[in-house]
């Protein structure tokens, strides 16, 4: 790593400007010729810039930092927050006695990394952002950390292609960086399997699912065996192979079962629901759904998804008192402004109740639909579609039914070719 990268780094770091650090010393224009390594600055020079920068010189690089710093990204990755908190506090107090340019990097990835882990959205923008003004600097292998988080950043937010791009760039330096750590390549496949999934592109899911599966069940990872299981049985669920989904949810079950994984096992619950729902076996979904809000306890955006699954199923079934009693606990917990989504699908089965009244086709028309459609939601717009022109059909307004059963057709017929 370059001198002037090197000053550069401190200098923002204590956020002095160039003019700060360079009165007395030399020019503004050498400094900035420096930082961007283009001269070549003498001994004296560099060691009255480091003296005002407070650091030592010259620059050694801390093997044992390093050796730290990957500890705790291990300890991370799988999960061992005490481990990792107690490795955090000594990297901290070691950090401040280098200058390192590389260790301080990678701290900053790692940081990025906690705060993507604990939700903090925007503090993590702040690690991305730094990073990508010293992202020249990075070595490969850092490189792979840093597109991989930001991928996670991105699908966190729910900009899926862009996380797909940011992945594939991990991808790249994964094998340019030469990472040794199997472990975080299954993450990563894992994580990319997720995004194709929110992309609906099941097939390709599957591919990077089964990879992370696999290196994940030769370290013996069994929560995230579990996560993968469920996952795939997503995926498989989606392309209508209900055999091979039911055999990934069987396992993930019997794993977060096991281990006590008490919030996938909830959601494994709700995906057994679904699928035995696509199955006709109504009965058996009931109670799938029923047993995940059991799981889910103070949950309340997981109980939401268990009710408003009821609400369809015992529907289907023309159960109507059961939809009449679940419906409003649904209502409840949900709004145009919170949980959206949700809101918008129990309207629909009220006015169902309601057989239909005044004011129905202009909330699917005007509100619902388009909601789906802006929202992304293809499944739930082709499925909703799907149920006005049912309704279209019963009025007898043919035309408006074959558009919109026409609409969700195209939607399907996509979903199965992906």
């Amino acid at each position: 790593m370059t001198i002037g990268s090197k000053i550069r780094f401190h200098r923002i770091k204590r956020k002095l400007t160039q003019e700060d650090l360079s009165k007395g010393i030399i020019s503004v224009s050498y400094l900035s010729k420096l930082e961007n390594n283009q001269v070549t600055p003498s001994n004296d020079v560099i060691q009255l810039l480091c003296e005002r920068l407070g650091v030592n010189q010259p620059l050694e690089r801390p093997d044992h930092l390093n050796k730290l710093l990957e500890k705790w990204n291990h300890a991370l990755l799988w999960n061992k927050s005490e481990e990792a908190q107690s490795i955090h506090q000594i990297i901290r107090r070691d950090l401040e006695q280098t200058d390192e340019l590389m260790a301080h990097l990678f701290y900053r990835i790692l940081c990025f990394r906690v705060q993507l882990l604990e939700g903090n959205l925007a503090e993590g923008l702040k690690h991305m952002l730094h990073i990508q003004s010293n992202y020249k600097e990075l070595t490969d292998t850092l490189k792979f950390y840093y597109h991989k988080y930001k991928g996670n950043y991105y699908y966190l937010i729910e900009e899926y292609e862009r996380a797909k791009g940011e992945l594939k760039e991990a991808e790249t330096y994964y094998v340019l960086g030469n990472v040794v750590n199997e472990e975080e390549r299954a993450d990563l496949f894992y994580l990319f399997s997720l995004v194709l999934t929110r992309l609906n592109m099941y097939r390709l899911a599957i591919y990077y699912g089964e990879k992370s599966l696999s290196i994940f069940q030769g370290v013996y990872y069994q929560k995230r065996c579990a996560e993968v299981h469920l996952l795939l049985g997503i995926c498989y669920r989606r392309i209508r192979y209900s055999e091979e989904a039911l055999k990934h949810y069987e396992w993930a079950n019997f794993i977060a079962h096991t281990i006590q994984y008490t919030s996938l096992h909830s959601k494994v619950e709700q995906n057994l629901g679904y699928l035995k729902s696509f199955m006709n076996k109504s009965e058996e979904a009931i109670q799938h759904y029923l047993r995940s809000i059991e799981l889910k306890g103070s949950d309340e955006e997981g109980r939401l998804y268990s009710i408003l699954s009821l609400v369809k199923e015992y529907y289907k079934l023309n159960q109507f008192h059961d939809v009449q009693f679940w419906l409003p606990k649904g209502l409840e917990l949900c709004s145009k402004e919170r949980y959206p989504e949700k809101f918008y699908q129990l309207s629909y089965y009220q006015f169902a109740l309601k057989e239909f009244p005044n004011g129905f086709e202009k909330f699917m028309k005007e509100y619902a639909l388009p909601f789906f459609k802006k929202n992304g939601s293809l499944l739930l717009y082709a499925e909703y579609s799907k149920f006005l022109g049912h309704y279209y059909q019963g009025v007898r307004k043919y035309k408006l039914a074959a558009f919109h059963l026409n609409e969700a057709n195209v939607i399907y017929e996509g979903m199965l070719t992906l």
